[in-house]
């Protein structure tokens, strides 16, 4: 029995080593196989058709440059775009008053 364990723990070192196969490629070796990169966009997943046409950029730049006053002219330019509010309703509730409860 004790020969057998002998040979057995000098023969599995063997077969280990034999199970391993060739060494793997050394990340500092610079002639080691690299995988292809694939390229991919970011902007492929990007839905398309999000605009309804292009406008001309010069155009558009003078459009804007329109508004010296920024953000009040153009809501200004907004309000006078939009058609007038419908008249008001006779049936609306009365406007509110004071809170009628002391504190």
């Amino acid at each position: 029995m004790t020969i057998r364990f002998f040979f057995c723990m000098l023969v599995l070192p063997l077969g280990i080593a034999n199970a391993q196969g060739s060494p793997a490629p050394q990340a500092t070796d610079p002639a080691a196989p690299v995988p292809a990169v694939n390229y991919r966009s970011v902007f492929s997943d990007l839905p398309t058709g999000v605009e309804a046409g292009r406008e001309d950029w010069k155009k558009a730049n003078n459009d804007v440059g329109r508004f010296t006053r920024g953000h009040p002219d153009i809501l200004k330019s907004e309000q006078q775009a939009t058609p007038a509010a419908p008249a008001a309703r006779t049936d609306a509730a009365p406007p509110a008053t004071a809170h009628p409860h002391k504190h």
